[in-house]
């Protein structure tokens, strides 16, 4: 708000009297003349006009409730449920200088308002109340219809209105727009009738109505890190050209890449591109993305491998992001259109996202990103505790990608002799090196070509091997030992590990600007810990997959027992579970899995309901030290009622009666 706004706002008598005249003069002679009017103010109302505005309608010409207001206010929930208590902090101050203030959606809708009583109820006479629209088409020159039209905030005093109702009103809105793209998600609007305002809180609350407009964006910015991975991906310093498009197609964002290139770095709009225009207009319409299409963007027809991901919020698109690699590769390759996602697993990988179990908010946050990583293309960085499933998540991610045909190729940094990491990753040539195979060698990088290629403990990368990993990671090309010929690559690089890279950056163990090109999209898998609840799921599956194998049918997990598993606190994670399952199905006898079929480290801990120990003395004390008799009682065999007893240092006399 400008000090020239503020000063006309605490003038208003000598303002509006004079802006009221060159209002008269408007609807007299159709046309301004002279001076006094802001040129914003001047605009709107010449819009009006061609808009076929009445200047002195009693009510706005359109109005939304019933079903259709429902289904804006379900549609702009998100938005409703941060802005809304944003909104509530400022209730005292609103009371104070007798303002309301209100949030409206992209179309102009109130969808929901707060402020000082009387104000509201003199505000419902002119329509400023839920379901009112105040586009300029419905209620002529006004504040809000200034922000939809031009995305700026902007500011209507008094006569200012083209519509002579809202003559008492003066009214700010400010504009929230989505990261990247700006298009307009709604507006933050200030309204009051109070003729005699206090220019310090005024200003406050002009500021403070900004401010909740800049703390949703950033808001809405977080939100697209987290549910657009590809615009993450963008921010960083990857080697492909990325553009940021609107939903009109206007190029609203280049990465350095982009920037550095003859034509993209001058491309203002997807229109000028006859063959990418039209594939970014499919997008836009679909909300699909497109993935790994050929186009051709100069005048010396190198093409580029194009993939296109939309930017969606509240189920609108509002533009789409675009990334551009080089075509190194053979056609056969890279015009491959992908198949179904749902396609059957290769013989390089073993799981898919269907093998995932678990339903557990924390779980399923990170699968959802882990199907997005699946779209595109940027090198992937997993982290998590030994155990977790950090290679289930890479063959998953692989399964669902357009990759899915091309091999997934795992290889363990923390398993390869020191002396042979350079020729199993990189490939030698014949007579590279005493002992080397005579046609030579293809390194993991070359065999995954077209595909992934999976880094686990890439924490365990012997340090002077990592600059050449950079290298690849660069240069998209990988050079075989004994050779000076760089082999281009396509492949897609998932790397993992449990440990801290930070940690190991402080040490100097690990290069700070790998981790960099390493860490262009993160995702934590989380420990099971973490995640209890999907514990008994994790439980029933494993006894569905093993029981087989221990010739067991139809088991059924005692409560006590699955209790016992899930007050665990499981520093193995799923690793360990899997093997707990396994050792208790050989334990037990009959169908039955009870407390006394786990491993001894899972008893130590305090038992649900009381102490293993003091029950199975409860149970031999009762049966008076009868063995047989204690196990039936326990709902167990004998042969674990003995080896519990073993276990405690128990025998049948801990249950004799002592006369």
């Amino acid at each position: 708000m400008g000090n020239m706004l503020t000063s006309d706002l605490v003038r208003v008598r000598e303002y509006n009297a004079s802006v009221n005249q060159i209002w008269k003069h408007y609807q007299e002679l159709g046309k301004y003349s002279g001076e006094g009017l802001r040129k914003p103010i001047i605009g709107s109302w010449e819009n009006s006009k061609k808009l076929g505005i009445n200047p002195f309608q009693n009510r706005n010409h359109e109005m939304v409730n019933g079903n259709d207001l429902e289904e804006r206010l379900e549609k702009n929930a998100e938005l409703l449920s941060f802005a809304a208590p944003q909104m509530n902090h400022l209730s005292d101050l609103l009371i104070e200088s007798k303002t309301m203030l209100s949030i409206v959606d992209q179309q102009g809708t109130i969808l929901h308002s707060s402020g000082e009583q009387n104000v509201l109820k003199k505000a419902e006479k002119i329509d400023i109340y839920n379901g009112g629209i105040w586009t300029e088409k419905s209620a002529g020159t006004n504040a809000v219809g200034l922000v939809l039209r031009t995305k700026q905030s902007s500011q209507v005093l008094y006569s200012e209105h083209f519509c002579e109702k809202n003559h008492d009103w003066f009214c700010a809105a400010f504009p929230i727009l989505y990261p990247y793209t700006n298009e307009l998600l709604g507006v933050i609007n200030i309204a009051g009738a109070d003729h005699q305002v206090n220019p310090k809180k005024i200003q406050y609350i002009f500021s403070a109505a900004n401010q909740i407009s800049e703390t949703i964006r950033q808001y809405f910015f977080k939100h697209a890190l987290q549910n657009h991975l590809f615009l993450n991906t963008a921010l960083e310093g990857v080697e492909e050209a990325i553009l940021i498009v609107d939903n009109g197609k206007s190029v609203v964002e280049k990465n350095r890449a982009a920037q550095s290139h003859s034509i993209l770095s001058k491309l203002q709009t997807t229109t000028t591109i006859p063959s990418l225009n039209r594939l970014v207009e499919t997008v836009l319409q679909t909300g699909q993305a497109l993935m790994r299409e050929a186009v051709t963007v100069d005048s010396q027809k190198q093409p580029f491998i194009c993939s296109i991901y939309p930017v969606t919020f509240q189920a609108d698109t509002l533009g789409a992001v675009i990334f551009f690699r080089k075509n190194t590769v053979s056609p056969t390759l890279t015009m491959k259109k992908p198949d179904s996602p749902r396609s059957t697993k290769t013989k390089t990988t073993r799981y898919s996202f269907d093998d995932m179990v678990g339903s557990s908010k924390e779980f399923a946050a990170v699968v959802k990103k882990a199907r997005k990583a699946s779209s595109i293309d940027s090198t992937l960085f997993l982290s998590g505790e030994t155990g977790t499933g950090k290679e289930v998540f890479a063959q998953s991610i692989h399964q669902a990608s357009d990759r899915r045909r091309h091999p997934f190729v795992a290889i363990n940094c923390g398993a390869i002799p020191r002396g042979l990491f350079e020729s199993e990753l990189f490939g030698y040539e014949p007579g590279a090196f005493t002992g080397a195979k005579s046609i030579g060698q293809q390194g993991k990088f070359e065999m995954a070509q077209g595909g992934t290629i999976f880094l686990d403990e890439i924490a365990d990368m012997p340090l002077e091997l990592q600059v050449h990993l950079l290298r690849i990671l660069e240069e998209r090309a990988v050079t075989r030992l004994g050779s000076n010929k760089p082999i281009p690559l396509d492949v897609r690089v998932i790397a993992a590990t449990h440990k801290n890279l930070a940690k190991a950056i402080e040490k100097g163990e690990f290069r700070q600007d790998l981790m960099y090109r390493l860490q262009v999209i993160q995702l934590r898998i989380p420990a099971l810990r973490d995640r209890t609840s999907d514990i008994p799921a994790l439980v029933n599956h494993f006894i569905r997959k093993m029981s087989n194998e221990f010739g067991k049918q139809e088991i059924v997990v005692q409560e006590g027992t699955m209790q016992y598993l899930t007050q665990y606190t499981w520093p193995g994670n799923i690793r360990e579970l899997k093997n707990v399952i396994q050792q208790a199905l050989f334990n037990m006898e009959g169908k039955q899995l009870t407390p006394f079929d786990l491993p001894p480290e899972l008893m130590k801990q305090p038992e649900p309901g009381g102490d293993e120990k003091e029950r199975l003395i409860e149970a031999l004390v009762k049966e008076n030290g009868n063995v047989t008799s204690a196990a039936k009682l326990l709902n167990i065999s004998r042969a674990t009622m003995y080896r519990k007893m073993k276990q405690y240092q128990l025998t049948a006399e801990n249950g004799k009666v002592q006369k």
